[in-house]
C-alpha cells in the first residue's frame, strides 16, 4: 500500500471512530436524562438544603431584630416594603389571579396574599414549599406547587400577574428564558410579569461580581438590563417600568428591577 493511500485510511477511520464515540456518547447522554448539574437542579439541592437548615436563630445572627420567615436575612425589611409597594402592589387587587416564582419560605407571599383573590405558589424545592405553607397556614387563597422543570404548571392566558423577587439573580440566562417564555403563555392579554435579575451596571451589582474568581449560583448570575430586554422582546413581552440606581435600597443598588407586559 502506497504511503498516500495509508493515509487516507487512518484519516477514514479516525473519522468512523469520532462519529461512532459521538453517537455512544448521545446514547448514554439519553439515557442519563438532565446533568444533576443544571442550573435547575443545583438551585434545588441548595434552597432544599438551605431550608432544612434554617432556624431563626441561625440566620439572625447578630441581628437584634427577630426574623419573622426564612429570606427575611437577606436585605432590608424597608427595602422589600419598598420594591413590593411599587412593582407588585399596582399590578394586583381584589380580582387578580397571581402566581410567584420561588415562594421560598413565604415573605413575598404573605404581603401579597392579602391583596388578590388567588395566589398560586410555585418552588423548585419542597422544603422550601413546607416551610410556606406553615408560615402562610390560614390563607384559603393560596395554593403550591412543586416544579421539576423550569415550566409553570398552568393553563394558558391562567394569571392576571406573575412574579418572582430575588430569585432570577440565581438562575443563567438558558433557564430564564424557559420562564420568560412560560410567562406570555399564563399571563392573561393586559398581564404583567414582574422579573427580578442581576445588574452588572449597578455599583452594588458589580462589586458583588468583582470579588467572585467564578460563576457559582450562590454568587448570581452577571447580567445587564439589555439581556432582560432582549428575553422579552423576543418572548414578545413589552418593557414598562425598570428600576434605576438607587444607593439607599439594597436591591436598587445592586440589581434590575422590570415589569413585563404582554399586550
Amino acid at each position: 500500500m502506497s504511503p498516500s493511500k495509508a493515509i487516507k485510511l487512518l484519516r477514514d477511520n479516525r473519522k468512523l471512530l469520532v462519529a461512532g464515540a459521538a453517537r455512544k456518547l448521545a446514547l448514554v447522554l439519553a439515557k442519563a436524562g438532565p446533568s444533576p448539574l443544571s442550573n435547575f437542579e443545583y438551585n434545588k439541592s441548595i434552597w432544599d438544603a438551605y431550608s432544612a437548615r434554617w432556624t431563626k436563630q441561625t440566620a439572625a445572627k447578630d441581628r437584634e431584630s427577630c426574623l419573622q420567615a426564612l429570606g427575611d436575612e437577606w436585605g432590608r425589611a424597608a427595602d422589600v416594603v419598598k420594591i413590593v409597594e411599587e412593582y407588585i402592589y399596582p399590578y394586583v387587587d381584589a380580582n387578580s389571579v397571581v402566581a410567584e416564582i420561588g415562594v421560598g419560605g413565604g415573605r413575598i407571599a404573605a404581603k401579597v396574599a392579602p391583596k388578590c383573590q388567588r395566589l398560586q405558589c410555585y418552588d423548585i424545592s419542597a422544603n422550601m414549599l413546607e416551610r410556606a405553607k406553615v408560615y402562610l397556614a390560614g390563607r384559603p387563597n393560596v395554593t403550591f406547587t412543586l416544579l421539576d422543570r423550569p415550566q409553570l404548571y398552568a393553563a394558558s392566558q391562567t394569571f392576571d400577574f406573575v412574579y418572582s423577587f430575588d430569585v432570577f439573580v440565581h438562575l443563567d440566562v438558558h433557564t430564564m428564558w424557559k420562564y420568560f417564555r412560560d410567562f406570555e403563555r399564563v399571563l392573561k392579554p393586559g398581564g404583567h410579569a414582574f422579573v427580578h435579575t442581576t445588574n452588572l451596571k449597578a455599583p452594588g451589582g458589580w462589586e458583588h461580581f468583582a470579588q467572585q474568581d467564578h460563576y457559582t449560583v450562590e454568587g448570581h448570575y452577571p447580567v445587564v438590563p439589555e439581556t432582560v430586554a432582549v428575553l422579552a422582546e423576543r418572548c414578545g413581552l413589552k418593557i414598562v417600568k425598570s428600576s434605576s440606581v438607587d444607593p439607599r435600597n439594597y436591591y436598587l443598588n445592586r440589581d434590575y428591577l422590570a415589569i413585563l407586559k404582554k399586550d
